[in-house]
């Protein structure tokens, strides 16, 4: 049984990952934290992510004895929990360079799991988007399109990028110089510019398009996610990687591997 505490129990992810926790006979759900002074504090975390009553309750510092921490929090509280000290898998997005740094620092003292999408799916059309571009070739434009519930405070996703980022290995190009986020006024396509566009609205979980054109055809490659669930199931398995893996920085394909 792996002792795992999930960082921001309360929030939407926070809940689906309580009930996966929970579910999981090789998991043991030893506490959830949320925020001080909030409402759920002192909650029971079954009940919260409508489980049932789990005798495990809501606090604002996670127990010590957890072995694997699990957060889908912002970046400034993710980096400031790296101070546990414990085995985590993070599916926060939005970091910048400077928090990449740091991520990158603690994990050569414990390993830390980073995914900016936990679905397996999407971990797995990484592979597919990379070989459909190289194959495809230059000819072939490149679009990424997504699409999240209007609370989603970061644009482009973190998955957009990561498939976009695919996309361009593909081809052998710096997504950074090729990526263009979105148009406006007079805007003709470069030569092997990579779009990327996010949208936003009602309680899209969440949605990811890669369209290649060329004049002739259109080859898109999609994945949807249908429920949170699916992220929550890919951080589980992500949680039992990390119990037993020494320091380092892993991803989702070390997991999948």
């Amino acid at each position: 049984m792996i002792r795992t505490a999930i960082i921001g129990a309360a929030g939407r992810m926070g809940r689906e990952l309580c009930r996966a926790v929970l579910e999981d006979e090789n998991m043991e759900l030893a506490g959830g934290t949320v925020e001080p002074g909030a409402p759920e504090l002192g909650a029971d975390l079954g009940e919260l992510c409508g489980w049932g009553k789990s005798g495990v309750s809501a606090t604002e510092e996670p127990p010590s004895d957890a072995e694997v921490h699990i957060e889908f929090t912002s970046p400034e509280a993710t980096i400031e929990h790296l101070s546990y000290g414990k085995s985590v898998v993070i599916g926060t997005t939005g970091f910048s360079d400077e928090h990449h740094k740091k991520l990158e620092e603690a994990a050569k003292s414990v390993p830390v799991m980073l995914a900016p999408n936990m679905s397996v799916g999407v971990n797995v059309l990484r592979e597919v988007v990379s070989e459909v571009s190289r194959k495809l070739g230059s000819s072939y434009d490149i679009e990424v399109v997504e699409a999240h519930h209007k609370h989603k405070k970061d644009a482009p996703s973190g998955t957009a990028l990561f498939l976009g980022r695919a996309a361009a290995e593909g081809r052998g190009l710096d997504f950074d110089e090729v990526a263009k986020y979105g148009r406006e006024g007079v805007s003709p396509r470069s030569e092997g510019e990579i779009g990327v566009h996010a949208l936003r609205g009602g309680a899209v979980v969440g949605e990811h398009r890669i369209v290649f054109y060329s004049e002739g055809e259109e080859v898109e490659v999609v994945h949807r996610a249908l429920s949170r669930r699916t992220f929550a199931d890919g951080a589980v398995r992500a949680a039992k990687f990390v119990a037993s893996a020494s320091p380092g920085l892993y991803s989702m394909g070390d997991v999948l591997s």
